[in-house]
């Protein structure tokens, strides 16, 4: 006769407190005296880094890391390696099974959660990344596509969201290993994890694979939390030493992002793999300053700052909310004007640009000292996300997918949706539509690099003392990109009229 267990199905999600489907699967488990396991699974195509299914280095390093500090706070934890449809399809056959997983806005999650259900398994799914009402609409009917819209709908809701607490992990009984002969258990120490995994770090465009050893060394990503804990302790750092009152002015500011570990939180991280939920952020500023609801809701100096930093966590529920409804925008362009009709850069002058950009010799410093930073450390500062983006896009004439291909390799805080929604943003073919907008680099360094100090920190001498020429002169390439996307207009329109 089959036992009853509830899994707890870990994904993106590495922490206990405010986890709605930890807490759920550990009361139903003491409810019912169900036996409960919970469950990560390293799937092939985290430990192959193939450039099909794209797992760059530093995800790799973190979760190697990352893995181990979350096992430890269970009694018993079951880390194996296979596929996680078919690992707990084959568990259904030796057990009744209940799993509870939180939501993923990830391609591959509804495939498997499909494969999970036809083969007759309860799933029982939660609101996580994102977590206001998916099914919000505007007067209309209709999906908002605007963001400010959006965030006037769904701000009191998310206000008011009440994160969870930390459930009491030893009050329930443990599945003990193995749950099946034919799962694979993988030791969760850190130098056993890291010897599965693929070392390439290539990835690819269209028919060509870069291989990023070829031009860097290894990022130094030794100083990044890989905790609840950590996480948690370097946003409380953040608010104790007063960075939040200012974050409305200082946010955008690369200089000050070299001063006293920057002005932003450095939260996206957390956020992307679920080290802290955006809900338990918003509550901590609450707590902290001493804030009511009610006094986030208007704009005044005592809640600028926070105001400004939760509209930022509204954004990334803006892209979480677009993606879960249109999962092929992270190939296709929100707005159906661009789709099939720019004129995009081809063959090797694009090549050779791309090479250019993602090695930081387009001859525009700040893009250059942005590229660098990345390169360096994994992370990239959000108003340089916006810059080489504009500047890929419209001054290279670059299309916007190599970006979100190599950022994808790239980024240790790699977030599917805000990826993709900044890249759509930066290359004018996303949502919240304006009129295109063109970065000027050397307006954008004077205005947030005002002293210059971020391009003397991500620039080594060898590149200050050789006179670069930009690719193509600023002004040449805005005429270029004006006309680029002027025509790209007219074609969807003639197109349009065509179909009648």
């Amino acid at each position: 006769m089959k036992s009853n267990l509830i899994i707890y199905w870990v994904r993106r999600d590495l922490r206990l407190e405010d986890n709605s489907a930890l807490f759920y699967a550990i009361e139903k488990a003491r409810e019912t005296g169900a036996i409960f396991a919970p469950v990560f699974i390293l799937e092939d195509y985290m430990l192959e880094a193939s450039p099909e299914s794209q797992f760059g280095y530093p995800q790799r390093f973190l979760l190697a890391r990352a893995i181990p500090k979350l096992t430890e706070q269970f009694p018993q934890f079951h880390l194996i390696r296979g596929k996680g449809a078919r690992s707990l399809i084959e568990l259904s056959q030796i057990h009744n099974l209940e799993i509870f997983v939180n939501q993923d806005i990830y391609p591959d999650f509804d495939t498997q959660i499909s494969k999970i259900r036809e083969a007759g398994i309860k799933v029982n799914i939660f609101a996580d990344r994102l977590s206001v009402n998916p099914e919000t609409r505007s007067q209309n009917g209709s999906l908002y596509t605007v963001f400010t819209p959006f965030k006037k709908s769904v701000w009191q809701e998310f206000l008011n969201l009440q994160a969870l607490p930390k459930p009491e992990l030893n009050s329930i009984n443990y599945a003990s290993t193995p749950l099946s002969s034919s799962w694979q258990y993988i030791e969760p120490q850190t130098n056993i994890i890291e010897s599965l995994f693929n070392t390439k770090r290539e990835f690819r465009i269209l028919d060509i694979t870069y291989d990023l050893d070829q031009y860097f060394d290894l990022p130094d990503l030794s100083n990044w939390y890989t905790s609840e804990s950590e996480a948690l302790e370097s946003f409380q750092h953040y608010l104790v030493f007063g960075k939040l009152e200012n974050y409305s002015l200082n946010r955008n500011s690369l200089e000050l992002d070299i001063i006293d570990n920057g002005q932003t939180s450095r939260m996206s991280l957390a956020l992307a793999w679920g080290f802290v939920s955006a809900r338990k952020l918003k509550d901590e500023i609450i707590r902290y300053l001493n804030l009511s609801v009610e006094e986030l809701s208007m704009d005044n100096k005592t809640s600028n700052g926070a105001s400004a930093y939760i509209s930022e966590l509204v954004w990334r529920e803006f892209y979480a909310y677009l993606l879960y409804h249109q999962p092929d925008l992270l190939d296709l362009e929100f707005q159906a004007q661009y789709r099939q009709t720019m004129d995009w850069v081809q063959g090797k002058k694009a090549q050779d640009r791309f090479v250019a950009w993602m090695t930081g010799r387009t001859g525009y410093k700040v893009v250059d000292a942005s590229m660098q930073q990345l390169v360096q450390t994994g992370w990239m500062h959000n108003r340089s996300r916006m810059i080489v983006a504009s500047v890929l896009s419209k001054n290279l004439g670059i299309d916007w997918r190599w970006g979100q291909e190599y950022f994808r390799a790239s980024l240790i805080d790699l977030d599917e949706p805000s990826n993709n929604g900044g890249w759509q943003w930066g290359a004018s073919v996303g949502a919240d539509p304006k009129p295109i907008r063109i970065f000027n680099p050397y307006l954008q360094a004077e205005n947030y690099d005002t002293k210059g100090l971020y391009q003397d920190k991500w620039l080594d001498e060898k590149y200050h003392n050789t006179v670069l020429e930009p690719i193509i002169p600023h002004p040449q390439a805005r005429q270029e990109a004006v006309i680029r996307y002027k025509q790209a207009k007219e074609v969807y329109l003639v197109s349009k009229n065509a179909k009648g």
